[in-house]
């Protein structure tokens, strides 16, 4: 094999490098912005718990399970939320409760962060 041809293969080779790389790297980046866009995750809605919390400060409860969910209301702090089951969110691996606040009908429930709460009686179930 002659020098030119070596040159014209490493050429080449190259060439073929950089494109795999850059598309291996816009794939990475697609992948990355991907895992970025946070789901409002929906579950079961299941009463099967008997724990009672109150709220460490005002936060919104949610439709769905993660921050990104529409809000149903804002929550006072130090109300009481009923919690009916529990749920991980698989972007951020947080345990969401379904549940109610203290005075509001059945009709009007939604999910709150477990962040937020501080423990007052009872155990949960997974929904």
């Amino acid at each position: 094999m002659g020098m030119r041809q070596i040159k014209r293969k490493a050429g080449a080779v190259l060439v073929a490098t950089a494109l795999l790389t850059g598309v291996s790297g816009f794939a990475a980046a697609s992948s990355a912005q991907a895992a970025e866009a946070a789901t409002c995750w929906g579950t079961n809605v299941t009463n099967n718990s008997s724990l009672e919390t109150t709220m460490k400060g005002t936060y919104n409860l949610k439709v769905g399970v993660g921050a990104v969910c529409a809000n149903v209301r804002s929550v006072s702090s130090g109300s009481t939320f009923y919690v009916w089951c529990g749920a991980i969110n698989p972007d951020s691996g947080v345990l969401w409760f379904l549940g109610r606040v203290k005075g509001d009908s059945t009709s009007n429930i939604g999910y709150m962060s477990s962040d937020n709460l501080n423990y007052v009686s009872g155990t949960w179930s997974y929904c």
